[in-house]
């Protein structure tokens, strides 16, 4: 069981919690905003609570809802206690690929993104193709961009690398926030980007296993 299904908090450290409410109060954007991955729903709550019920935009949540048992009644109990409305609350039980498919076909735009899902490599490239659907001068984050989750990391600097319609706005600890800046001539990944994902998998695969060996050796 994971702890956040019983402390009901969110999976960030206080100061990644304070630079995520601080960009979405400061940006006050009132088109959608989407979450991927939502675990207990902690930073769902942080994000609507910068809101009032009369003013708060669309959120819409992508997830399996199968992190823990009983995921999805977890998430509306955390709502719950934080007074907001969860039927308000856009709750979409699917993988972020087929959640992504089905944006995608309805051309449906985001002002704000956070992205918290799988952290392997192939999984990050291809949630990185929902910035195809960011608003241009919209804000993506991006948590555990670090060093410890290489498949995040990068995946991320891969896209700021190739794709100079993005620009940092900022990283507090391991969360990482995205401008963009203008509609990219070509779609956000494409074939080699998906390749490089696969061509990187098995190796950093092998170093997950190596380390992990290495930690059971040392105790």
């Amino acid at each position: 069981m994971r702890k956040c299904s019983e402390t009901l908090e969110p999976e960030m450290t206080p100061a990644e919690q304070a630079f995520l409410q601080q960009l979405i109060r400061d940006h006050n954007f009132t088109g959608s905003h989407l979450e991927v991955g939502t675990a207990a729903g902690g930073s769902l709550c942080n994000m609507m609570s910068c809101f009032d019920d009369a003013s708060r935009p669309k959120f819409v949540v992508v997830d399996r809802m199968s992190y823990f048992p009983r995921q999805r009644e977890i998430v509306a109990e955390n709502l719950t206690r934080h007074n907001l409305p969860v039927d308000t609350v856009d709750f979409r039980t699917t993988t972020s690929s087929n959640g992504f498919k089905d944006a995608s076909e309805r051309d449906e735009r985001f002002d704000f993104m956070l992205i918290d899902a799988c952290h392997k490599i192939q999984a990050v490239m291809s949630d990185l193709r929902w910035l195809r659907q960011l608003s241009v001068n919209g804000i993506a984050c991006f948590h555990d961009y670090s060093d410890k989750f290489p498949g995040v990391k990068l995946s991320l600097d891969r896209l700021l690398a190739r794709y100079d319609n993005y620009e940092r706005v900022g990283v507090a600890d391991s969360l990482l926030a995205i401008r963009k800046t203008a509609t990219h001539r070509s779609q956000e990944i494409n074939f080699s980007d998906s390749a490089y994902s696969v061509a990187m998998s098995f190796p950093l695969a092998v170093n997950r296993k190596l380390k992990k060996w290495s930690r059971r050796k040392a105790a």
